[in-house]
């Protein structure tokens, strides 16, 4: 049997939930993440070097 539809739902159209949402930022943060740390991580160092000379 055919199970039944929403009335509000196309035929064929896929209705994005919560899981897509959440995929969607992890996905985001795992390809912005690294660089933000690098450059954190790196202006760190900087800093730390400019302490210790200065």
């Amino acid at each position: 049997m055919d199970k039944p539809q929403k009335p509000d739902a196309k035929q064929g159209e896929i209705k994005p939930d919560w899981k897509d949402f959440v995929a969607l930022v992890m996905a985001a943060y795992s390809i912005l993440l690294p660089p933000l740390l690098l450059i954190f991580g790196a202006a760190l160092l900087v800093l730390l070097l400019f302490y210790v000379v200065f």
